[in-house]
């Protein structure tokens, strides 16, 4: 076949018989007309049923309710020319044009265009109906449906979703405005083990649940669906290191937040009952202006909410009260040893409280111990340390600052 198609008188004669061809095609109708060449030939005719009838009319402003759908078009001329155009096909089209017309039914001739010339074409039928409804423009919001809930991972919690924009809006014919009952985005959060983002398409229901094929715009929405870990809620717990300047006593702080929520697996939150660590130093406080603290994560502990913590302090002049006859007390003595404070040693001294003044009005006697400890000490006579304990943000001055306590073990040998 390929040596057949390679010959040079091969190509010449196909070419010929298809140049015969179309001429004889072309110029049968005037071969027709001449007496004596050929037989006369009457008119043909070719019907194409089922075609599509186009309507053009404002889709910015009108629905298109209802039309008829098909005519029937009926070609009479040549056979020549029904010939060509059964073999070129030609793009044509029926329509009727409603541009200029407003909301009705409407009842018009069937146009046509682009058939040969030498074609009579005829439409049935010949008019069309056509049904128009004015556009409305209707606004609702979006609901998000969260599909598989029940599959995030276990100890998670599932938050508000929110989607943005919040509302889409509708443009329809009125009959199909009024059969709206919602709009809604599903987003699917099987395995999910932390905060889901996702572009969904919107679709639109009616009363009974059924899906309505109308277009939203935006026709897409995005959704974010808070997802978190376990967690609880716990009290922060402020150390605090330095000192304020000479002259100046805390009269308060106070925190904000008190508390802040920690998150992360349940065997390690459920362990933490105060969150430690925060460390606030007083030489920051010397302004009184507001602190900003952070929050440190525990081991084990994914996030904590907020990150920081403001710290609020009043300060004001240090002032001084004086606190006769408080007695020592011992602290720290083994069950077996008899401790008591040496002779000529007193067993009150005066305290010094020295702080803020609103707070030194309410602190008492009972507020303040003073005691020394003698849990490292051995049997005999000993000085030791006086120490004073009580409220914070006071200083302390005691009178006596050394005490010397005398220690005796009882002999337990048996008799």
């Amino acid at each position: 076949m390929d040596k057949l198609f390679s010959s040079h008188w091969f190509v010449k004669i196909i070419a010929f018989f298809i140049a015969l061809m179309l001429f004889t095609m072309v110029n049968i109708d005037n071969m027709n007309n001449q007496p004596g060449l050929l037989p006369t030939l009457s008119s043909s005719t070719h019907t194409v049923g089922e075609v599509p009838l186009t309507v053009y009319y404002d889709e910015d402003n009108y629905s298109l309710i209802d039309q008829t759908e098909t005519v029937q078009v009926t070609l009479t001329g040549s056979q020549t020319a029904i010939q060509m155009f059964q073999m070129m096909r030609p793009s044509y089209e029926v329509f009727v044009d409603v541009t200029d017309l407003e909301e009705g039914t409407h009842t018009l001739q069937v146009e046509h265009r682009g058939f040969r010339n030498d074609l009579t074409v005829s439409v049935v039928p010949e008019y069309a109906r056509v049904v128009l409804q004015e556009k409305q423009t209707y606004s609702l919001p979006v609901t998000v449906e969260l599909m598989n809930e029940d599959e995030v991972e276990e100890g998670y919690s599932v938050g508000t979703p929110i989607v943005t924009p919040v509302n889409v809006t509708v443009k329809a014919a009125r009959d199909s405005i009024a059969e709206v009952a919602s709009a809604k985005a599903y987003v699917n959060i099987s395995g999910s083990a932390g905060e889901v983002e996702d572009t969904v398409p919107v679709k639109l229901y009616d009363r009974s649940g059924n899906e309505l094929s109308l277009e939203t715009e935006p026709s897409i929405v995005e959704v974010t669906v808070p997802i978190t870990s376990p967690n609880k809620s716990v009290p922060i717990k402020v150390s605090r290191e330095g000192s304020l300047p000479e002259g100046l006593s805390l009269e308060s702080l106070t925190l904000e937040p008190k508390e802040v929520i920690i998150f992360g697996p349940k065997e390690v939150i459920e362990e933490i009952d105060v969150l430690e660590g925060v460390i606030l130093d007083l030489a920051d406080l010397e302004n009184g202006e507001p602190v900003e603290l952070e929050v440190p994560l525990p081991d084990g502990v994914e996030k904590v909410e907020p990150e920081t913590v403001t710290v609020t302090p009043v300060i004001s002049e240090t002032e001084e009260k004086e606190f006769d006859d408080v007695t020592i007390q011992i602290s720290g003595a083994a069950p077996e040893a008899d401790v008591a404070l040496a002779d000529g040693e007193p067993s009150t001294i005066q305290v010094i409280a020295r702080g803020a003044a609103s707070r030194l009005e309410e602190l008492t006697r009972d507020d303040i111990q003073v005691f020394v400890d003698v849990s490292q000490e051995g049997e005999g006579d000993h000085e030791v340390d006086v120490q004073v304990n009580g409220p914070r943000d006071f200083q302390y001055e005691v009178s006596e600052t050394i005490i010397t306590v005398t220690i005796r073990l009882e002999d337990t040998d048996d008799d």
